[in-house]
């Protein structure tokens, strides 16, 4: 029951917050107060979102969705119009639980369909209902017009009303001040207010819950206040504010909510102007004759034309699409900064080391042995001793050699598209220069990427021609024939099958560099001549204690100071096949990827003193192979991490440029045995800027789980254990 009422809670709440694309608990609280600035359409627009909850809830529809306020956001505007032009009664309540119901079908079929398109309803569902109701409702002689609509105002707030509208007409020959109580009341008219006290509520509001949507809010305004007034358009002051509607709405939506802020998108917004001022008088000549309202339908228009146009994209630039809503300009920024800068080299198909162990690369790309002109991006690998010498003594056997006759791996998944076999290993110091890549191996991966492997032993392939082969799956066995004065592996990347085609230039996913200074872990690089190389081996002790399945539960008990509790997690898979880790006792998310090389953390969402949270910032990104002191960089999204008054400073230039950072580092420090340890601890640390603030933890893993988890801030010290 108390589950039921939670959920009936926020979706009420929500209902006003999708209004402004938002999700934020207090937000709400704060739009359905100024609703009610309007008595008559604050009632009658929280009657029809508590009919709407209770048919969605009855006839099942989606609880998330219901909870979201996804389907009621334009009931709720459905109520709040037809609250400000009809006087309460009987009858007129009795309409209106009929209109709840029409909105809300009305918004569910729609959603539907435009979500084919990757497109939001947004008002859509409004507009078509609340046209159906004003041509219909007129034959009702029962259902009586109000005669202020909206300008009648709640007398409980009349103390702070008429004292504002009296400052408005003793300062009104002052143009800033003209500029001022016109964007306030455009903002209240979104909630159908012709008010001040609305609009500073609703754009207080919309500062708390946004920096970038409320300065949004003040470009797209002005953006079409000074369209307006430049080309001396005869509108009057109630036409105005709904005008006001339109520009505020879709600044908040194409500058930044559904697309990710930046500069290009504040100049979108701007040059916007004019296009959005066309839509509104075209519109409002074609309804004219029909006496129903304009009300958002400019708005909702010119947004899907706008986001539709970019979907049909060829390539991605400047205006970047927001992929994963987080419902708030901010989270949608510094969450596509985080990702940006974490996989910007990323690519599509991963391409590892065609080995396993350490390897020595002795010719690199644009090598000066072989490997020009349209050979100069390959690698050529051979395995060395201490000394740097490629074979054991007397080194005149092709056996003598290191890397002769270990096994060759797929690199990436994908199908045996041309493979060349039956050539002997030279003599050692000889080649063969008439079948010179020797026995070869291509395997395609994608329509233009394929991988070609050579110089393999004669008879050592264990697959065919067509065969489909996994990633690290052996292959072959490293040999020395064609052109290979002594045992080694070719490895290239090209865009077609034949083994004489030129290479392309395409990176390696994940390896292992080993100098003096330690290990280094490279992603989406290009490995350099002379280096010590590894493909990072899976340690299986790591590898069990991240293999975190749908279903799996892990349980903890936790001190903090004197105070003691348990925490249960479980893992669970979106309809994305998004994995998350849901606490019970919080109801904090958290979104990692495992892609067998590395574990990290994609995004978080609840408490921000939960212990997941901590594991959060404490797992961020960890390897899943063991190399003693290696250590792993990484950045945290401002958004999740600093909560400051810079922070708030950060939020409005964010758009334009980024001066905070938050950091996190881990390093394996130790483990019982490096080959196949039974304990294992990690290090890591999280700070922001120049550390003010700094959290440590350790990781013990043991067991095939996350045996201990410790949080170290200041004087605050939380230990959580396995149970």
């Amino acid at each position: 029951m108390e589950r039921h009422l939670k959920n009936f809670r926020d979706g009420l709440v929500n209902s006003y917050c999708q209004v402004f694309f938002s999700n934020n608990l207090w937000f709400g609280l704060l739009l359905i107060n100024a609703s009610f600035v309007n008595i008559n359409a604050g009632i009658s627009g929280l009657s029809c979102v508590v009919v709407s909850l209770l048919i969605a809830t009855i006839l099942g529809f989606n609880p998330l969705t219901v909870k979201s306020g996804a389907y009621t956001f334009n009931v709720l505007l459905v109520g709040l119009t037809m609250g400000v032009y009809f006087a309460l009664s009987p009858a007129f309540f009795v309409i209106l639980i009929f209109a709840s119901a029409l909105t809300l079908f009305i918004s569910v079929w729609l959603s539907s369909k435009v979500a084919r398109f990757s497109l939001p309803v947004l008002s859509l569902p409004y507009i078509l209902s609340i046209w159906i109701l004003f041509l219909g409702i007129k034959t009702f002689t029962i259902i009586k017009s109000t005669e202020t609509g909206m300008n009648n105002t709640n007398q409980l707030w009349g103390f702070i009303t008429i004292p504002l509208e009296a400052f408005h007409q003793q300062f009104d020959s002052y143009s800033f001040t003209k500029v001022v109580v016109a964007y306030f009341k455009s903002m209240g008219a979104i909630f159908f207010q012709n008010n001040i006290l609305p609009g500073i509520f609703i754009s207080l509001g919309l500062l708390l819950y946004s920096r970038i949507a409320f300065t949004l809010s003040l470009v797209g305004f002005l953006s079409g206040y000074l369209f307006y007034h430049y080309f001396q358009a005869e509108v009057s002051s109630v036409n105005f504010h709904v005008i006001g509607i339109n520009y505020i709405l879709s600044a908040i939506a194409i500058g930044g909510f559904f697309i990710i802020p930046s500069a290009a998108t504040y100049v979108l917004v701007i040059l916007s102007a004019p296009v959005i001022g066309f839509i509104i008088n075209a519109f409002g000549k074609f309804i004219a004759p029909y006496h129903i309202p304009l009300y958002s339908l400019p708005f909702t228009f010119f947004v899907l034309l706008i986001l539709s146009t970019l979907n049909s994209r060829y390539f991605v630039k400047y205006l970047y699409v927001v992929k994963y809503q987080l419902f708030s300009p901010e989270k949608n920024l510094y969450a596509f900064k985080a990702h940006l800068e974490r996989f910007k080299k990323d690519t599509y198909i991963h391409i590892h080391l065609p080995f396993f162990g350490e390897w020595f690369i002795s010719q690199g790309q644009e090598g000066k042995i072989t490997h020009k002109e349209d050979f100069r991006f390959a690698w050529d690998f051979v395995v060395t001793d201490e000394k740097n010498k490629t074979f054991r003594l007397p080194g005149n056997d092709v056996k003598d050699f290191y890397c002769y006759g270990l096994p060759v791996l797929a690199p990436a998944s994908g199908t045996v598209v041309t493979l060349q076999d039956g050539i002997n290993d030279n003599i050692i110091g000889d080649v063969n220069l008439k079948e010179n890549w020797g026995n070869t191996i291509v395997i395609k991966h994608s329509d233009y990427l394929f991988s070609k492997i050579s110089h393999v032993k004669k008879g050592s392939f264990n697959v065919k021609m067509g065969d489909y082969v996994k990633k690290g799956d052996a292959i072959a066995l490293c040999g020395s024939s064609g052109r290979s004065p002594e045992p080694h592996i070719h490895f290239q990347l090209q865009e077609t099958k034949e083994i004489g085609a030129k290479t392309v230039k395409y990176p390696l996913s994940y390896y292992v560099t080993k100098n003096k200074e330690g290990y280094r872990l490279h992603s989406f690089d290009y490995p350099e001549e002379n280096q010590t190389i590894f493909r990072a081996p899976s340690t299986p002790l790591i590898q069990q204690a991240f293999h975190f399945i749908p279903g799996l539960k892990l349980n903890f008990n936790v001190t903090n100071g004197k105070e003691k509790y348990m925490e249960n997690w479980e893992v669970f898979t979106d309809a994305g096949n998004n994995s998350y880790i849901y606490c019970h006792r919080t109801k904090a998310v958290a979104y990692f990827t495992n892609n067998e090389t590395l574990f990290y953390f994609n995004s978080f969402i609840g408490d921000k003193n939960s212990l997941l949270y901590y594991f959060y910032l404490g797992a961020h990104k960890v390897l899943l192979s063991y190399f003693q002191g290696m250590v792993l960089e990484d950045n945290l999204p401002l958004e999740t991490y600093t909560n400051s008054v810079i922070k708030t400073v950060q939020d409005f230039v964010a758009p334009f440029f980024i001066f905070l950072k938050a950091t996190y580092t881990s390093t394996y420090t130790f483990a019982d045995n490096i080959q196949s340890p039974a304990v294992v601890k990690i290090n890591s640390q999280t700070k922001t800027g120049k550390g003010k603030r700094k959290i440590d933890f350790e990781l013990e893993l043991k067991d095939n789980k996350l045996n201990k988890f410790t949080i170290k801030e200041k004087d605050t010290c939380i230990i959580a254990e396995s149970i």
